[in-house]
């Protein structure tokens, strides 16, 4: 009876000193999504509670790529991994520098971390995110140069290539347009080019402050905005019958006066130019 007493406080023992001796904190990249090609920074946050450090393990998905163990010579190990670039100058028990991020990396990093004498372990993970920024402003293009009200607008907005995709928006003055056809074409580098189309009729309000303005908003992520602006033009010709607008009837009278006169004296003209 009393060996078993002594043998499951040698267990409790075992598992409080378990608990005790390792924290992990979390896993920190940075940045959290990476610029294809640039360098990124994993840094694992653990707390030994006074234990001596066993070894830390890194792996993306379930494949091990670099190990750090104090009691070894030398204290950094590789693990070969396609798309995987470790810089060891800038690697060490707590980080590890990767160069040269490629769109495959992106995915789950975790570290492991064991303590010496007790051999506690305890993992943490996070979600990196390699990303390619649109170099350069989205552009709009309209089908024609000026719009009156009641002209329909059929207009595009084509971001550059990316990835991932931009999230296109229309605004017409400072309200959204409902969204149109979104298209996206593949690009060199395994980048898209997406495009947003909108045909929208244009109405008084519009013009309420002036010619209205289109907006086209492009996002990726939150570390991509961008706003372009194209003023729409009114037409610079006459008024076009179906929307020529009479608020009197003397006002109306004078101009049908002026059109009777007008074609009163063309033919007079041509008909004494035939005699």
């Amino acid at each position: 009876m009393c060996s078993y007493l002594i043998y499951a406080l040698l267990i409790l023992s075992s598992l409080i000193t378990d608990m005790c001796c390792l924290r992990i904190a979390e896993l920190r990249i940075s940045p959290p999504a990476v610029q294809r090609g640039a360098r990124a920074t994993l840094e694992c946050l653990y707390d030994l509670q006074g234990a001596p450090l066993y070894c830390v393990k890194w792996y993306r998905g379930r494949h091990e790529f670099y190990r750090y163990t104090p009691g070894d010579r030398p204290h950094a190990r590789i693990f070969p991994f396609s798309g995987i670039y470790v810089d060891l100058s800038e690697s060490n028990s707590t980080q590890v520098m990767l160069q040269k991020v490629g769109f495959a990396l992106s995915g789950n990093f975790s570290c492991e971390v064991s303590a010496d004498q007790t051999f506690s372990t305890a993992i943490a993970s996070a979600h990196m995110e390699v990303v390619a920024l649109p170099e350069g402003l989205p552009v709009i293009v309209t089908e024609r140069p000026q719009y009156d009200p009641g002209d329909i607008l059929r207009a595009n907005c084509t971001a550059p290539p990316s990835r991932p995709l931009v999230n296109l928006t229309f605004l017409i003055n400072a309200m959204q347009i409902s969204p149109g056809l979104l298209r996206h074409q593949p690009a060199d580098e395994g980048l898209h080019k997406a495009e947003l189309s909108v045909s929208l009729l244009l109405l008084p309000e519009h013009y309420l402050d002036g010619p209205p303005i289109l907006r086209c908003l492009a996002r990726v992520l939150d570390l991509y905005n961008k706003v372009v602006e194209l003023p729409l033009r009114e037409s610079d010709g006459p008024p076009r019958i179906g929307r020529v607008t009479s608020s009197t009837g003397c006002k109306q009278s004078n101009v049908n006066y002026m059109t009777l006169a007008v074609m009163t004296i063309f033919y007079l003209i041509k008909f004494k130019c035939v005699t």
